[in-house]
């Protein structure tokens, strides 16, 4: 059942892109085909990257905390995983195993969403809903107009790319405004106040998307600063707010 989600997206996204070769790519502008295939090319890349990428399953470690013994983070043990664990590692109980500050289990990937493949998932949202998006732009004027089979594939994927483009823009937001509040999904559902909370947007994005913001939007894992992926210290440590503006 894991990988039937995973199956069920692979055929949608091929039905999409059938619809454009057969019959949008004919009619449209060059432009527009270059954008689309641009677009597709990259939520490919994401795609396959935020599935098989590793989530981190152990708090990074950052040599300046270690150095400073009051500031050692919390441990706990997973039981099922059979080892240490801090306040930030959650166990998934798809995966069967721990995930540094754990976002989600992603059925659609089926990969669970991580500090350290956040950012391939977010980027998935993104050129998914783009390339959804820029094939309904294109395919808007043929989808009522054609007739025959051809109409009937083409009205399907316009439909299916139209809902699908605005869930996924939409979900997006929302996990622009997870990173604005410094919290994950679990912190969000479960009430509990994020780890980042309090920090800015900027510095909430670079945890998970690295310094390099030139490699922001290109689909690789990012190379990530354990200084920023750790338990934030509101009192003893208020300087780790300001790590990005140095």
């Amino acid at each position: 059942m894991t990988w039937a989600f995973v199956a069920v997206a692979l055929g949608l996204m091929l039905l999409k892109m059938g619809a454009w070769l057969a019959v949008v790519r004919p009619h449209s502008d060059l432009w527009l085909n270059v954008v689309y295939v641009v677009a597709t090319v990259l939520m490919l890349w994401s795609y396959g990257a935020a599935m098989f990428s590793t989530p981190t399953g152990r708090r990074p470690i950052d040599e300046r905390a270690e150095r400073d013994a009051d500031q050692a983070p919390v441990t706990r043990y997973c039981e099922r995983c059979d080892c240490e664990k801090t306040a930030s590692v959650h166990h998934c109980s798809v995966c069967k195993r721990c995930v540094f500050r754990m976002d989600h289990h992603c059925p659609w990937t089926n990969n669970c969403v991580g500090w350290s493949n956040k950012k391939l998932f977010l980027l998935f949202l993104v050129y998914t809903s783009l390339s959804c998006l820029v094939f309904n732009a294109m395919a808007s004027p043929l989808a009522w107009s054609l007739s025959g089979p051809p109409h009937w594939l083409l009205k399907a994927a316009w439909a299916l790319s139209l809902g699908i483009g605005l869930l996924l823009a939409g979900y997006f937001v929302f996990h622009v405004w997870l990173l604005r509040q410094g919290k994950t999904t679990l912190e969000f559902l479960s009430g509990k106040r994020g780890e980042l909370t309090g920090c800015s947007l900027r510095h909430n994005a670079t945890v998970y998307f690295g310094r390099d913001v030139w490699n922001w939007w290109l689909p690789v894992t990012p190379a990530l600063d354990p200084a920023m992926g750790g338990r934030r210290h509101h009192e003893q440590e208020p300087e780790m707010l300001q790590l990005v503006v140095e």
